[in-house]
């Protein structure tokens, strides 16, 4: 859980994301994160504004720490104290519906995945020419 004390930063990353999360630690190569959550602007073309949104980095896991290799950062900077409150509530609102009744626990086994069917599917051929690249 976040007490606010934290060092809050921004990330941009070499893949596009920008990323509000709370820096732990770092050395030559490698920074530690907390609760990194994905920041995307869209834009309203009616009101001639931006609506955005917020998602874990990933979505998948429970874990909310992660080590990121610095060579897929472009670059780090501190959090803005106007944008902290929202970063935290954004936090809280996350972990708080990640949080189940024991009793909706699911496995793995419950989850129903799509099946391929080998025989179901089509394949397309298409004749090439002799051109050589």
């Amino acid at each position: 859980m976040l007490s606010g004390n934290e060092l809050f930063v921004i990330l941009k990353l070499v893949s596009g994301e920008q990323v509000m999360a709370v820096l732990r630690s770092e050395d030559e190569m490698f920074i530690e994160v907390e609760s990194p959550m994905c920041i995307r602007t869209i834009p309203v073309l009616e009101t001639h504004k931006e609506h955005i949104t917020a998602h874990p980095l990933c979505q998948f896991t429970d874990d909310v720490n992660y080590v990121l290799d610095k060579k897929d950062v472009m670059f780090i900077k501190k959090m803005h104290h106007i944008f902290i409150p929202h970063y935290l509530r954004i936090v809280k609102e996350h972990e708080e519906l990640g949080v189940m009744d024991t009793s909706e626990r699911r496995t793995a086994e419950d989850l129903i995945w799509e099946e391929e069917h080998p025989e179901e599917s089509f394949t397309t051929f298409v004749e090439g020419n002799d051109t050589i690249n």
